[in-house]
C-alpha cells in the first residue's frame, strides 16, 4: 500500500540499488520519488547508473513521455535511431513509444542521469520497474 502523500527528501546514496537479473555489472537503479516512498501518483524519478564502458538495449515505453537529466560522465544516446553525445546538464525528452538506448562512452567513468516520468508506469509499460516491484514487493528501499 502507498504511504500518504507527503513532502521528502531523498539521498540517492541512501537508496538500495535494483540490479535486475542480466544487468550486474551493467546498470543499476535507485527509484528516488514514487508513489511506493513519497505518495506521490503525478511524477516518478528514478537515479541510474551505467557502469564504464557498458550500455543498455534500448526499449519504447508506450504511453510514457520521459525525461533524461545527465549529471555525470558522458554517454551516446540512440533516440529512434539517431545518435546524440550526452554530458553532465544534458536533458532530453523521449516522446511515448520512441525506441531510445544509452551506451556510457567511457571506458572508466560511471555515466549517471535521473530518469523521470510523469504518473506512474501502468504494468507492462516498464520492465524495470514491474520487476523491482515483483522482486520487493515495493519499488523503494534504504541501505
Amino acid at each position: 500500500m502507498a504511504p500518504a502523500k507527503q513532502g521528502k527528501v531523498v539521498h540517492p546514496e541512501k537508496v538500495m540499488p535494483f540490479i535486475a537479473p542480466g544487468c550486474e555489472g551493467i546498470y543499476d537503479s535507485r527509484m528516488l520519488i514514487d508513489l511506493f516512498n513519497c505518495g506521490s501518483d503525478k511524477m516518478q524519478l528514478n537515479h541510474g547508473t551505467i557502469k564504464a564502458g557498458k550500455g543498455l538495449p534500448g526499449a519504447a515505453h508506450e504511453g510514457h513521455d520521459e525525461v533524461y537529466i545527465v549529471i555525470k560522465g558522458n554517454a551516446d544516446l540512440n533516440l529512434a535511431g539517431e545518435h546524440f553525445a550526452l554530458h553532465p546538464g544534458s536533458v532530453v525528452f523521449i516522446p511515448g513509444g520512441t525506441f531510445h538506448a544509452l551506451t556510457n562512452a567511457s571506458a572508466t567513468e560511471e555515466f549517471e542521469l535521473i530518469t523521470v516520468w510523469a504518473g506512474q508506469p501502468a504494468k507492462g509499460a516498464n520492465e524495470l520497474y514491474d520487476l523491482r516491484k515483483e522482486q520487493w514487493g515495493t519499488t523503494y528501499r534504504e541501505v
